[in-house]
């Protein structure tokens, strides 16, 4: 329908030119500029034009480097590309534009680190920030098809019924975005051999609280969906479904991370996910004699507050002295390497989209929806970041308040927006007689 090819691209287009301005204040992060001829020349002068030579040491890029400014640019792509109503005709020309926008942006960023003291231009960087831009057209591209083919089967089944079929799916993209972000895939057999021998010594692999919270609260709200979604497709005991269908997967998402560079898994984690499947098997079945939504978003509210604590405030060890709040935002990202920012801040958002996504649910009208998460989420991350600054190892920051507003914010638009976009998508597949 014309409705929800323009609505999604208006927003992408949104999240796109936001996504631009974004690249141009990260990377000239922290804005140290400077008016010396004399240093800009010289800066200048020993540029490398070759892309398979680094200006800064004369020898071969840094592989760390390159796959850095690969990733940066990657949304630029897809947001790109998904910014403009799909068409077969136009698709190439599109991905084309896109891509040459992002050279030009990685020119002008390049030119602007010129007159900077602690930046290094480099044509490497245009070459990567170009490649990513056409990786993420591309991905997007093929990514909106194989949806809508992959919507058009699950609709031809008959799965889609109802409205309990999407909170299903976004509760199924949560619990897999959780268990693989920051989606480091690696090949490595050396890599896996050594996670495969540390589960050897030590199967549990316990390491203190920390995600523990938000993993039930993830897997809680999986099988609440699931099960009422079963349940609407006539399956007989679908709270015992759910568990025995979820169980295996909670244990089987975990041990996936063992191909997850930056992840460990371990026994531990996959019996609290697990418990989280039968806690929300149990909870489906209550809700369904106690109706009352303003009660359990209350409950969520509450549990979300405390995951948070738990996650936030880890390892609970007081500093000597308060630790100076950091006003600047992403400032504190920036010793960082890309995927450990990812990595940060894909846990805030998922930390904080249940919350939203639930308070859709409940409240129904969009902006009622939407400032009400968007509060409850400062309400709680706010006074927690604050309280970093007295914990050993953390540090408060703006921009994590800033990021875990906007993990409420994007679960309540999907929510409530977002659904009405799914229905009418939906309605293009009906089911087969």
């Amino acid at each position: 329908m014309p409705g929800t090819s323009s609505t999604s691209s208006r927003l992408s287009g949104k999240l796109w030119r936001l996504f631009a301005v974004f690249i141009v204040y990260g990377c000239t992060l922290p804005f140290h500029f400077t008016t010396d001829w004399t240093f800009v020349a010289n800066k200048w002068a020993h540029l490398s034009w070759n892309p398979l030579i680094s200006s800064e040491t004369g020898g071969r890029p840094s592989l760390s480097d390159v796959v850095q400014n690969i990733l940066l640019f990657v949304p630029f792509g897809a947001l790109g590309v998904l910014a403009r109503r799909p068409s077969s005709r136009s698709i190439l020309l599109r991905i084309g534009l896109v891509t040459g926008l992002a050279a030009g942006l990685s020119v002008t960023v390049e030119g602007l680190q010129l007159f900077t003291l602690d930046r290094v231009t480099s044509v490497t960087d245009v070459a990567a920030d170009t490649l990513g831009a056409f990786a993420g057209a591309i991905a997007a591209h093929l990514a909106r098809r194989l949806l809508a083919r992959a919507l058009r089967a699950v609709g031809s089944l008959g799965l889609v019924t109802g409205k309990a079929f999407y909170p299903f799916l976004v509760a199924s993209v949560v619990v897999c975005a959780a268990a693989w972000e920051p989606f480091d895939v690696t090949l490595d057999v050396g890599s896996v051999a050594h996670k495969v021998h540390a589960l050897q010594h030590d199967l549990w692999h316990y390491g203190g609280l920390t995600d523990e919270g938000i993993a039930v609260i993830h897997y809680v709200l999986f099988a609440v969906a699931a099960c009422a979604w079963l349940d609407t497709l006539g399956v007989r005991r679908a709270a015992a479904v759910t568990i025995l269908v979820g169980v295996p997967l909670a244990v089987g998402l975990e041990t996936s991370q063992i191909a997850i560079s930056s992840r460990m898994p371990g026994l531990e984690d996959a019996v609290v996910r697990a418990a989280g499947v039968g806690l929300g098997a149990v909870l489906w079945r209550v809700g369904r004699r106690v109706r009352a939504p303003g009660m359990w978003l209350a409950l969520l509210v509450v549990a979300t507050a405390a995951a948070a604590a738990m996650a936030n405030l880890s390892p609970f060890t007081l500093a000597p002295q308060y630790r100076t709040f950091g006003w600047l935002p992403f400032m504190g990202y920036y010793a960082h390497t890309t995927f450990d920012t990812v990595s940060h801040v894909i846990e805030l958002w998922l930390l904080y989209f249940p919350l939203g996504f639930v308070t859709a649910v409940v409240l129904a009208t969009p902006t009622r929806a939407v400032l009400t998460a968007v509060l409850v989420t400062l309400a709680i991350a706010a006074p927690i970041e604050c309280g970093q600054g007295w914990i050993v190892g953390r540090y408060p920051d703006i921009t994590d308040i800033a990021m875990s507003a906007v993990g409420g914010w994007l679960g309540a638009w999907v929510g409530t927006r977002g659904a009405m976009l799914f229905d009418r998508t939906a309605a293009r597949y009906p089911a087969r007689g």
